[in-house]
């Protein structure tokens, strides 16, 4: 009897399946969809943590995921960092390289997922929007650099058909929804399928949640946990905006790489599952 494959995935809350869980708040993700289409034995592990940054999954995920010597890999990082305090592109690059390089050296498949612009889920302020979309095109070719540079499989996000479309995100417009995770799984599998056996997956019929579901979800969950994350994230966005508003009234200012330090803001280490 062959051996198991193993399947391991780290990362944040889009690696995690945030967005897709039940009432009991269980999250499945496109990783558990996936999964249970592999038509082999399979050891399967989930070791990400919603709101990890790559520092998080190279220092804390990363020996886990070592320790199960995986066949297969996701690394699923990098919305965390464009959103906090003193993000470096630099930063990001030594530690997804870092990442990616432990795990080919032990033979693993890597696979790896660009971001998607926000700017077409999210209706942000103007100034918040151009921070955005500057430091996800960073994080976006640093990622394909080395996806290049260690031929691991790469996921571009923005070309997945209709991936913008309502029903494809969560009510919180932040986090996949659970036809979103499931349309991931459908194309982490076409990149998969000349190496590794996986039937077809299902796509859920979709709930389409009523003004007053999503506005009792809302009040129910939503506020509460804005809230909490409001105090790690709201301080460091108004900065950011205050520091880009200042950057264009004197552009010579502006750091090449936006490599741009502020203040440490108190972190709130929220594991909650944001169910649907």
């Amino acid at each position: 009897m062959s051996a198991p494959l193993r399947f391991v995935i780290m990362g944040d809350s889009a690696a995690a399946g945030i967005g897709d869980s039940d009432k009991f708040g269980n999250n499945f993700g496109w990783g558990y969809y996936l999964a249970r289409c592999i038509q082999s034995p399979l050891v399967y592990a989930n070791v990400s943590r919603p709101g990890a940054q790559s520092q998080e999954v190279r220092d804390v995920q990363l020996k886990h995921a070592l320790e199960l010597k995986p066949d297969l890999a996701a690394v699923i990082v990098g919305g965390n960092d464009v959103l906090r305090n003193g993000f470096s592109p630099q930063r990001f690059h030594q530690n997804l390289r870092e990442i990616v390089s432990q795990l080919t050296a032990q033979n693993s498949t890597v696979l790896l997922l660009e971001l998607h612009d926000p700017n077409k889920v999210l209706k942000l302020p103007k100034t918040l929007a151009a921070i955005l979309d500057r430091r996800i095109t960073m994080v976006n070719a640093l990622t394909q650099a080395v996806a290049e540079e260690f031929s691991t499989k790469l996921l571009k996000t923005r070309d997945i058909a209709d991936i913008y479309t309502k029903d494809m995100w969560h009510v919180d417009r932040m986090h996949p929804s659970k036809k979103g995770h499931q349309h991931l799984a459908k194309n982490f599998r076409k990149i998969l399928m000349d190496e590794i056996a996986i039937a077809p997956i299902r796509i859920s019929p979709v709930h389409i949640k009523t003004r007053k579901e999503s506005m009792s979800w809302m009040l129910l969950k939503g506020t509460p946990w804005f809230f909490k994350r409001s105090f790690d994230l709201l301080p460091a966005v108004l900065l950011l905006i205050t520091k880009e508003k200042v950057l264009n009234a004197f552009s010579g200012l502006r750091p090449k790489e936006d490599n741009v330090h502020f203040a440490n803001f108190a972190q709130t280490q929220s594991t909650e599952a944001i169910s649907a």
